[in-house]
């Protein structure tokens, strides 16, 4: 971890329910975090960068430039992390993509803690989907890769989604949104990816190995599909995953 500094917003920011104290919170290049405000507040992201536009964050490696970002680092930080409690980052090109190869990275948040922030969901609801197991209440992995399927479908417009592979098919062009929740039990994990046809495109991590409680993990990802595109979850290291409460739900802009 770089560095974690924390300001007061300048005049004449008076919003009410809102802790106007920010901080800054940076990961140098692979590095993985996570940001977190107390009970009863959620996360706000005031901005996100990710590439290089100081010397002095990160100073170490290659620096050619200061002047790339990743357009996709803040709108991924927000939909990432907004109106939770706790939000897992990783500072990678595979997640963000990269603005300047060859050229030492950094991923630079500044957030905020508020009550009660306005969380109503946008667009229109197109694929959301809910496992529920009635035989079993979880799923067990012995640590490669797979693509957890759903066994009970709330809703599934136009069959876009195949209840037998996991797979979501685009049906047409646009922006889609795609939220994935996971329950583990104590000293389990469950960490997975997102897959567009086959590609990582989003991360997800849900280690409650040295925990003794039972842990929930959400992520959020935007992504930009042509027709035809395939969406899925697969682990990367997971061993067990609690079924009633996980599902894996997606919605067209």
């Amino acid at each position: 971890m770089c560095c974690v500094r924390e300001s007061v917003l300048e005049p004449p920011w008076t919003i009410p329910d809102v802790n106007i104290r920010y901080q800054t919170f940076a990961l140098c290049d692979g590095q993985r975090g996570l940001i977190g405000c107390e009970n009863g507040t959620k996360i706000q992201i005031l901005s996100a960068i990710y590439g290089r536009t100081d010397e002095n964050v990160c100073p170490t490696g290659k620096i050619k430039t200061r002047t790339c970002r990743s357009k996709m680092s803040e709108i991924k930080t927000k939909w990432n992390c907004n109106g939770y409690r706790m939000c897992h980052l990783h500072a990678a090109d595979q997640y963000f993509g990269d603005p300047c190869p060859n050229n030492s990275k950094y991923l630079e948040v500044k957030y905020r803690c508020i009550k009660d922030p306005n969380n109503n969901s946008k667009g229109t609801q197109y694929a959301p989907s809910q496992t529920i197991s009635k035989s079993r209440n979880f799923y067990q992995f012995r640590g490669r890769e797979s693509t957890p399927t759903l066994k009970k479908i709330l809703f599934n417009h136009g069959n876009a989604y195949n209840q037998h592979t996991g797979v979501f098919t685009a049906p047409s062009d646009g922006l889609y949104v795609f939220t994935w929740s996971s329950v583990v039990a104590p000293k389990k994990l469950f960490d997975s990816e997102i897959l567009v046809n086959g590609q990582r495109n989003g991360l997800g991590n849900c280690n409650n190995v040295l925990s003794q409680g039972y842990e929930n993990c959400s992520n959020t990802v935007p992504l930009l599909l042509k027709v035809g595109d395939k969406v899925n979850i697969r682990t990367t290291s997971a061993d067990y995953l609690h079924g009633i409460w996980t599902s894996f739900k997606g919605w067209k802009v």
